[in-house]
């Protein structure tokens, strides 16, 4: 009789069992790529393999079968086209008012403003890496980046603001690099940069990525988080960037605006790259992310850049040489987006494409 068993169930049962194994939900351990068509296997290089059967169409065709109501706004195309609306009518309103104030330059500010974030993003994103994460995605996340520069601009006010009251020192003479005693400068240019600016600031792209309902939802990759991070660190570099460079709307914006393409907005890009792949490492190691253990570095290198360039502006009264420190901080953006390439470059192909990636995902 106990042969007999097997039998019974080899007959009778085994198309149960097969359609059991094709409904239910598993990990794949082929390397997959989302389209339009579905979960498409992909190359060594992540990109999907050409004439290649979607693995999962029907979960595809069940969510194309959603409302739009059912949908993430980053899987949504109008936030795209919105965007270019946003960034075409910058740089045409820009021009519009150089015209009629008689300031031409108004319009190469508004291009200048813009572009040094769009260049970082194009080699992050564009060039090699389009299939890591959906292009409406990484809009969505640089949008909301110049969203969350505001209430972090005003959060960074009232930290100043408070700092003034408690200690009576005169913050704006400080940062305008009037005469104010030493000790005075020394000790609110290490807390503007550390504790205002490099803070505040690193905290709103580790929330972007890591807190944010569209963060680390869903993203194809690891890779893709750094991409995510990215443009939400470029989203606030260029908010940033206008109001600086705009601030005084004068010919000599433009030395503000080729400066900050080169040290500042580099550095947030930095920054953001380096809090992506701490992120990314955390979740492949299947480890909740810490966020010191994420912002120490980003944070110093903000600081310390942002630090030196208050003092050297601060000081040069008492001491003219004090102004290298200024060349010492220029360093601190090459030293930092060369560090986060070459992270980039050492990552392991998983992080791309492959089984880690379903594990993550999963």
């Amino acid at each position: 009789m106990a042969g007999e068993r097997p039998e019974e169930i080899g007959e009778e049962g085994k198309e149960d069992v097969e359609d059991q194994a094709v409904t239910m939900p598993m990990v794949q351990a082929t390397p997959v790529v989302r389209t339009d068509a579905g979960d498409v296997p992909a190359d060594a290089q992540g990109q999907p393999i050409q004439g290649a059967e979607p693995i999962h169409p029907q979960t595809v065709q069940a969510y194309r079968a959603q409302g739009s109501h059912g949908r993430n706004c980053c899987e949504n195309r109008a936030c795209l086209w919105t965007f270019w609306l946003i960034v075409a009518g910058f740089i045409i309103t820009s021009f519009i008012v150089g015209f009629v104030t008689k300031r031409p330059w108004l319009g190469a500010l508004g291009v200048l403003s813009i572009i040094p974030a769009a260049i970082i993003l194009y080699i992050v994103y564009w060039k090699n890496h389009k299939t890591q994460v959906e292009l409406p995605r990484v809009v969505n996340m640089f949008c909301w980046g110049v969203i969350g520069a505001i209430p972090c601009a005003f959060l960074e006010l009232l930290l100043t603001f408070m700092f003034a009251w408690a200690t009576g020192y005169n913050t704006k003479n400080v940062e305008n690099g009037d005469r104010e005693p030493v000790s005075h400068v020394v000790i609110y240019s290490l807390f503007a940069a550390f504790f205002v600016a490099a803070l505040c600031e690193e905290s709103l792209k580790y929330y972007l990525v890591v807190e944010f309902p569209n963060g680390t939802k869903n993203v194809r990759t690891a890779y893709g988080i750094v991409v995510l991070a990215t443009a939400g660190a470029l989203g606030f570099a260029t908010l940033e960037n206008i109001g600086y460079v705009f601030q005084d709307s004068s010919s000599s914006s433009f030395a503000v605006a080729i400066m900050r393409a080169l040290l500042a907005v580099p550095l947030h890009a930095a920054t953001g790259m380096i809090i992506g792949l701490s992120i990314a490492k955390a979740l492949m190691d299947r480890t909740n992310p810490i966020c010191w253990k994420v912002l120490w570095l980003p944070i110093l290198l903000h600081g310390t850049y942002d630090g030196l360039l208050m003092l050297s502006l601060g000081l040069k009264h008492e001491n003219p040489d004090i102004q290298n420190l200024g060349i010492v901080a220029f360093l601190i953006p090459i030293f930092a987006l060369s560090y986060g390439v070459r992270q980039i470059y050492k990552l392991p192909p998983e992080y791309f494409a492959g089984e880690a990636n379903q594990r993550l995902l999963a």
